[in-house]
């Protein structure tokens, strides 16, 4: 053979096995790159983990996806998918999503490899809010994002921390990515009324930790339950030594900067989150789990409404009941070791007073809060009203759930003091 596939072999036993093998691997090389033309074709009754993986390969040119933890999440993940009944928006976000985080993945473990001293630099103290899903999470992190002293990536940053060094492609993906987003938008009704997402708006951080596949954000594409039980119970130790070496590349693209962050993702795992970035202040937002629960219960509802052609609220109302319980009370055991770097606020003073929350935070940051600052965020309060897309209604009976219910299941769950 020549060409691509290497000078002539002799024509031994040896040479022909030799050969075809090389054969085998060209026609390989060939599928891959029709699948990723064809990306739809990926997703097959059977789901294999190596057809993504060789994906992400193809497209970076490279093979090493580091640590092998992440393995464990990725085939739990297309175990669950399996059973999903996916419909064809559901297959491309989800492939989309795991082909995305496979190259970050592979482009990260590069970066180590080439330039190690880079995960040896330190981290500007970030500001991370958590809490239960539905908290006034995401008013209070586009709010502390006005200071121009900090800075909350957007969601294309996320998506991608490693981005494309070609100005077209960062352009393309731009589009492609707001271009998802709309059609979401189309066929996910009022999903603006629930949450605001744009490709260069300020986003959860729980899009960066796809590569880790040891995230909720997969959930919020796919009604991936057994992915989900096994979630809730599985380490987060390696999870946030990734964290943190993506925290670091987000860094470098704004140095002096200080990362303001936010994913109710991160409740269950603050205690592992802390003892790797124990520089972070972790920013805990509470409200009344009956409202909060019911509230992400109609989120995902509608989510998986749009992924799948078998959505069912009972399940997701089960599914987000039962993970939530263990995440609280991750954090309450991990918040008796952890108070001196945790901050909690409650809801209905996000909604009524939002400032004197920002005030308080910024006095446990050791931050200075100047006049120019404090018209930047009554500027933003002002532009961002409650209900600016609509009201978002919900109800507890629509998830086979009551609010005393939830009350009881989350009795153990009440704020410092």
């Amino acid at each position: 053979m020549t060409g691509k596939s290497g000078p002539a072999l002799p024509l031994t036993r040896g040479g022909r096995k030799e050969e075809r093998r090389i054969r085998r691997a060209e026609r390989r090389r060939r599928d891959i790159k029709k699948r990723l033309r064809r990306p739809w074709l990926i997703f097959r009754k059977l789901i294999k983990r190596h057809v993504f993986e060789d994906a992400a390969c193809a497209a970076t040119g490279l093979e090493d996806f580091g640590d092998q933890y992440y393995g464990s999440g990725l085939d739990r993940l297309l175990d669950s998918l399996r059973q999903a009944d996916l419909s064809f928006c559901g297959r491309m976000m989800t492939q989309r999503a795991i082909v995305t985080a496979l190259k970050q993945r592979l482009l990260i473990q590069d970066l180590r490899k080439r330039i190690p001293q880079f995960f040896e630099s330190a981290l500007l103290p970030p500001v991370i809010v958590t809490g239960l899903p539905r908290t006034g999470t995401t008013l209070l992190h586009r709010l502390l994002a006005q200071d121009p002293a900090s800075r909350a990536p957007s969601l294309e940053e996320l998506i991608a921390p490693i981005r494309p060094r070609n100005k077209l492609t960062a352009h393309i993906d731009r589009a492609r990515l707001s271009a998802e987003l709309f059609i979401l938008r189309t066929f996910t009704s009022n999903l603006d009324s629930m949450h605001v997402s744009r490709a260069t708006a300020a986003e959860e951080c729980m899009f960066a930790l796809g590569p880790t596949f040891r995230s909720m954000l997969f959930w919020t594409l796919s009604p991936s339950y057994s992915y989900m039980e096994w979630y809730s119970r599985a380490s987060r130790r390696k999870k946030y030594r990734d964290y943190r070496d993506i925290l670091r590349v987000l860094q470098s693209h704004a140095p002096h900067r200080r990362l303001v962050l936010k994913a109710p993702d991160h409740l269950g795992g603050v205690g592992e989150l802390l003892a790797t970035i124990p520089e972070a202040l972790v920013v805990v937002c509470h409200r009344n789990p009956s409202q909060a629960i019911t509230s992400f219960n109609s989120l995902i509802y509608a989510l998986h409404r749009t992924a799948s052609s078998a959505a069912d609220p009972v399940k997701v109302g089960e599914g987000n009941l039962l993970y939530l319980e263990r995440e609280t009370r991750r954090y309450i055991e991990a918040r008796e070791n952890w108070a001196h770097r945790i901050t909690e606020v409650d809801y209905e003073e996000i909604s009524a007073d939002p400032l004197s929350i920002v005030a308080r935070i910024y006095g446990r940051a050791g931050l200075a809060l100047t006049p120019d600052l404090d018209r930047r965020f009554r500027a933003f309060i002002a532009a961002n009203p409650k209900d600016r897309f609509g009201r978002h209604r919900y109800s507890a009976n629509d998830f086979g759930q009551s609010d005393d219910e939830i009350a009881e299941r989350f009795a153990h769950y009440r704020m410092i003091g």
